[in-house]
């Protein structure tokens, strides 16, 4: 058995004001529930992406200075809120890397990389994050889609799981047919994969996709209750990937009387119901206040 526990959308910031919530004063309180005293310690962490809010050098001078505390190696890929030269530049170190790949036990484990939307691509064929990543939804391209079936070709692993940020098969608002096309073809090339762990959608629940489970994973920020448009308190996800293919796997929410549920603006729940745009809900929103 590999254990695995999966931080996600930490949003760490220096500028606390532009947060939903502190995210500073979450982490504690996650951290100490994730690794109180008497239970397991997981095998490896994993940080799913947006864990710095605007992705400038100084927040991932503070992920580095908070992940410290960790008492496993973590694993780290890019959210749509991250920046890649800021990350390059500051925050990889060991104990704390952006790995392609790692293999536990009887599984291959891939660290994919969804923000392809957000990038612009340079004459000499390099990428370049565009002023808008921070909107952009998942997609995989046809280069990452490649690599990450190739590579479970190769592995001897029976097994095959994907950490990303974007999770394909996500609901209303998050949502993207081409994306969710994109797996689709994955899974037929590399039908070894048995799931999917992701972050981006700021909830704890697991939709399937193309025949996959794909495993949501609470943020430190504020979630959100799809059922009956809530917010819910910050938390992570563990996970247990036994030799036989099979998941055990479970997300713990945690401080719920410091942060009690509340109702979202009804505008917030028709943008996520897929009613209305980015654009149109900030239209409205500008408008309303405006008087």
């Amino acid at each position: 058995m590999f254990r695995v526990t999966q931080f996600s959308d930490l949003h760490f910031s220096t500028e606390p004001e532009g947060e939903a919530r502190n995210t500073d004063d979450t982490w504690d309180v996650v951290f100490a529930d994730a690794f109180e005293t008497g239970k397991p310690l997981p095998d490896v962490v994993v940080l799913s992406g947006d864990i710095a809010n605007n992705g400038t050098k100084a927040e991932y001078a503070k992920v580095a200075e908070k992940m410290a505390r960790l008492p496993v190696p973590a694993i780290v890929c890019i959210g749509n809120h991250d920046k890649q030269v800021p990350f390059d530049a500051v925050l990889p170190r060991p104990g704390l890397s952006n790995s392609r790949t790692l293999r536990g036990g009887n599984w291959l484990f891939l660290f994919a990389d969804s923000n392809l939307a957000g990038r612009d691509q340079r004459p000499d064929g390099s990428l370049v994050d565009r002023d808008d990543r921070i909107k952009k939804e998942g997609c995989f391209g046809n280069r990452e889609l490649m690599w990450m079936a190739e590579t479970v070709e190769a592995s001897d692993a029976e097994h095959a799981f994907v950490w990303t940020h974007h999770p394909p098969g996500a609901y209303g608002f998050f949502s993207s047919g081409n994306y969710e096309s994109e797996f689709a073809r994955l899974i037929d090339l590399a039908p070894a994969i048995k799931g999917v762990g992701a972050g981006h959608t700021h909830t704890y629940t697991v939709v399937d996709c193309a025949g996959r489970p794909i495993h949501q994973c609470p943020s430190l920020s504020v979630n959100i209750d799809f059922e009956n448009f809530t917010t819910l308190p910050p938390g992570y996800r563990t996970y247990e990937f036994c030799d036989d293919g099979s998941i055990n796997t479970e997300a713990h929410l945690v401080g719920e009387d410091r942060w009690p549920s509340s109702e979202l603006p009804e505008i917030a729940c028709r943008l996520l119901r897929g009613e209305i745009s980015y654009w149109e809900m900030q239209e409205e929103w500008h408008g309303v206040h405006a008087h």
